[in-house]
């Protein structure tokens, strides 16, 4: 069955309501006894309507009862106009009767059919105006800049553009770019290729700056001195020491490659307690 368009809830019911044959649809009161739909007097006129119970209906008493109301809204001559209201929306974007068997097809029904509606409509991307070039113009934003057209990785673009390889550092550089991508006009996701061509058309970059750094590779080489990483790096000191990686919390040693072969002398004497007393 087709998804109808979505009406406003008062022009729906209004139209339902008006209907030459709404008079003889299948859920209405029989004239002979009005306990039964007039579709099908099988059938309770409260068959459209979930109960008001303590702990709701078992399921398969609900399962029947929805079935038997489905049947009469087959043939029913309003089905059509039936389903259009029951798919309509409120002013608050909601549907009208949460609860109703309407046009053939239980609330639940109804609900999930507008959840996928809604879903398969793309979210628009909010994108900011772009600001004034001379706003970009710091020399903060401009050190990123650079450093974005020469490195990838947020880690080296901080160290290019000075502003240390720790932590703080680190988080200036992403908050940069997040701010630059914002007052380019960018959406949040936009790459760093598109950024860097933002920067060129507003001129906050030369096209060659970016074309050397694309020569280069993702990958190009940091100068001795400004490497971003801090854990692992081989530290200056005299000659033929070195530095040995340990998990956080373990004691780390020092050694000399000439100490290497150095015999150990132990802390604690080896004589017992019982003796030394």
């Amino acid at each position: 069955m087709s998804q109808p368009e979505r009406l406003s809830t008062e022009a729906a019911l209004t139209a339902l309501l008006e209907h030459p044959h709404y008079r003889y649809r299948g859920c209405a009161p029989d004239p002979d006894d009005p306990r039964v739909a007039a579709g099908d007097n099988r059938v309770s006129v409260d068959a459209w309507q979930a109960p008001d119970v303590d702990g709701g209906e078992e399921r398969e008493v609900r399962e029947a009862r929805e079935a038997a109301a489905i049947d009469v809204c087959v043939g029913c001559p309003v089905m059509v106009q039936c389903l259009a209201y029951g798919s309509s929306l409120t002013p608050e974007g909601r549907l009208p009767e949460p609860y109703a068997i309407l046009g053939g097809r239980t609330a639940l029904e109804r609900t999930k059919a507008l959840v996928r509606e809604r879903q398969a409509v793309p979210v628009p991307v909010a994108v900011s105006e772009p600001v004034p070039v001379e706003q970009l113009r710091t020399e903060q934003k401009l050190a990123v800049l650079r450093g974005l057209a020469r490195f990838a990785e947020p880690e080296r673009v901080a160290v290019a553009a000075g502003l240390g390889d720790g932590l703080e550092g680190l988080r200036t550089a992403k908050w940069q770019i997040a701010r630059l991508k914002t007052q380019l006009g960018l959406p949040k996701s936009a790459t760093r290729a598109e950024l860097l061509d933002a920067a060129v058309d507003r001129g906050l970059l030369d096209r060659s700056e970016v074309a050397a750094a694309d020569a280069a590779g993702p990958g190009a080489f940091v100068p001795a001195g400004e490497s971003p990483f801090r854990s692992g790096r081989r530290r200056a000191g005299r000659r033929g020491r070195r530095v040995v990686s340990v998990p956080p919390g373990q004691l780390a040693f020092d050694f000399d490659d000439q100490a290497a072969g150095a015999s150990v002398s132990t802390l604690y004497p080896t004589t017992s307690l019982e003796t030394a007393a």
